[in-house]
């Protein structure tokens, strides 16, 4: 698109992009480029609207500004570069560059040694840690012994568990596993290993979207060990959290929390 202005030169700018499609995290940069007499000024680039941190006034050299980003977020970005003029061109605003940007490999990112941290509403005692839940064991190997979570709130609820990751995460799901029922002689669960005796029963999966948690899914009379809460889509967040809002034999039992994704 062109301004037209008497008595300076027309301008057209137009974008391309250094990766596209790109992945989640991968640094992208974009360059408007700018048609006209030495055309000087800024230009400012905008995704879908909003402007990109660090780019909405990058100076033009050559006829070329460029902005580097690596926080475009998983999806389908229309980029725009709004290029304001100088004394002897007028401005002009790119047509919308498509940028897709594609989820990459997959990895719990809850996980303590990839940064999370976790905490709970309460503790039954020092052989109950919530620093358990993210430790990548299933099995709750040790329980009573940092095996897992246990609350110390009996047939009180709602409980919580909750894992703040090492900065914005784009997940799709959670995986959620409770105690199992020979915890004294515990096996890797399955999609199907049932949960008779000790499981939390009811819960919801939570993500916080910088003021409030959003519910993610909801797990209503559960009798299995482990279960997977799959999102309508992927969100972006910087923690998750397991309300419990019922549970077997008075108190709530956490072996593990997952969150996967990059």
């Amino acid at each position: 698109m062109r301004f037209a202005i008497a008595g300076l030169n027309p301008t057209t700018t137009a974008v391309t992009s250094s990766l596209t499609p790109s992945t989640f995290g991968a640094i992208v940069t974009f360059t408007a480029t700018i048609t006209g007499a030495s055309p000087t000024g800024t230009v400012g680039f905008t995704d879908n609207g909003n402007a990109i941190a660090g780019c909405s006034n990058v100076n033009v050299s050559a006829a070329k500004a460029t902005c580097a980003t690596s926080t475009l977020a998983v999806g389908t970005h229309a980029i725009v570069a709004s290029c304001g003029g100088d004394a002897s061109n007028s401005g002009s605003v790119s047509p919308a560059f498509t940028q897709v940007v594609n989820a990459g490999a997959s990895i719990n990112v809850a996980l303590a040694t990839n940064g999370g941290v976790a905490s709970a509403s309460s503790t039954y005692s020092v052989g109950f840690p919530v620093s358990a839940i993210n430790n990548g064991d299933r099995s709750g190997t040790g329980w009573g012994s940092g095996g897992g979570w246990n609350d110390a709130t009996a047939n009180f609820f709602p409980d919580w568990v909750q894992i703040n990751f090492s900065g914005s995460k784009t997940i799709d799901h959670v995986v959620v596993v409770t105690l199992q029922d020979n915890y004294a002689s515990p096996v890797q669960p399955t999609a199907s290993t049932p949960s008779k005796l000790y499981g939390v029963t009811d819960f919801s999966v939570q993500t916080w979207n910088g003021t409030a948690w959003v519910t993610q899914g909801t797990v209503s009379a559960n009798s299995l060990v482990m279960r997977t809460v799959n999102f309508a889509a992927a969100v972006t967040t910087d923690r998750v959290r397991v309300n419990i809002t019922n549970a077997k034999l008075q108190f709530s039992r956490i072996v593990e929390v997952e969150a996967w994704g990059n």
